[in-house]
């Protein structure tokens, strides 16, 4: 079985970040599913070394089982392209660092595995905030999303400054939901078990603050979620979501719901999954 080699990393990040995406995008990137009429497309992109995508995509499937929606799960960053994101009802995000953790091989077994291609090569960056902005396409930034100062734009645009945090492992409180918002309308605090409390600090005035989390062993209350409008377009960020542990909650998975309705400027059906 032979693995086409695509140009080394070195080599290609020698002639800057921009060749890099330029070799690293193979024809597949192109091949974007027709959109049928009145689908509501969503994308999933997640998955990394230090997050489970297994976890995270079968229980996204049982929490939005319910909606209606046409759900994609990327399997590489290379499927995340301008075209994919010009159709995109609502892209929903759980990544960090500058690349795949893998290169892509569409072969089943791999005996050499190719580079990883670039996260967010800059013409995917950029399209990604142009749909958000001038096309009004929903943007769920969860977890680590909200951790990735190599792209400030993306940490201008979810209104953090851009800089990384670690945590440890533990149980997480959610608590202080906005009584108003329509995402956290009604919530109680709850608890999530093996979680990290990240912190990150907002430092623009237009984010609107959902809820607040603490840790039960280190002590620290840092905002757990919020949201902002960008033009056209809204975007949610939840931090929790390390472990299956949020992500199987039925709490949690009701923000998520919420969350995705609100991006969309969707009513907010009850939550229900289907049995």
């Amino acid at each position: 079985m032979t693995t086409p080699r695509l140009p080394s990393r070195r080599a290609a990040l020698s002639a800057g970040f921009a060749s890099l995406a330029a070799v690293s995008l193979p024809t597949e990137s192109s091949a974007v599913p027709t959109k049928a009429p009145g689908e509501t497309r969503v994308v999933y992109f997640g998955g990394d070394y230090a997050h489970n995508g297994i976890a995270q995509e079968r229980y996204l499937r049982e929490t939005f089982s319910a909606s209606g929606w046409r759900i994609f799960f990327a399997q590489a960053s290379r499927f995340i392209t301008p075209q994919l994101l010009a159709g995109t009802d609502l892209l929903m995000m759980t990544r960090t660092g500058t690349t795949d953790v893998l290169g892509y091989s569409p072969e089943g077994l791999v005996d050499v595995r190719p580079e990883p291609d670039p996260l967010l090569p800059p013409p995917v960056l950029d399209a990604l905030i142009d749909n958000i902005r001038n096309r009004g396409m929903g943007f769920l930034a969860l977890h680590c999303t909200a951790g990735n100062p190599q792209f400030p734009k993306l940490m201008e645009l979810i209104g953090v400054r851009p800089a990384k945090s670690g945590a440890i492992i533990q149980p997480v409180r959610h608590h202080d939901f906005d009584p108003d918002h329509p995402i956290t309308r009604g919530f109680t605090e709850f608890e999530v078990k093996d979680d990290e409390n990240l912190k990150k600090e907002i430092v623009d005035p237009a984010v609107t603050i959902l809820f607040k989390s603490t840790g039960v062993q280190d002590g620290l209350t840092n905002p757990g979620g919020w949201c902002v409008e960008r033009g056209k377009g809204r975007i949610v960020v939840l931090l929790a979501g390390h472990s299956a542990s949020a992500w199987s909650h039925p709490r949690y998975r009701e923000l998520h719901w919420r969350a995705a309705h609100w991006a969309m400027h969707r009513e907010i059906p009850e939550f229900g999954m289907r049995k």
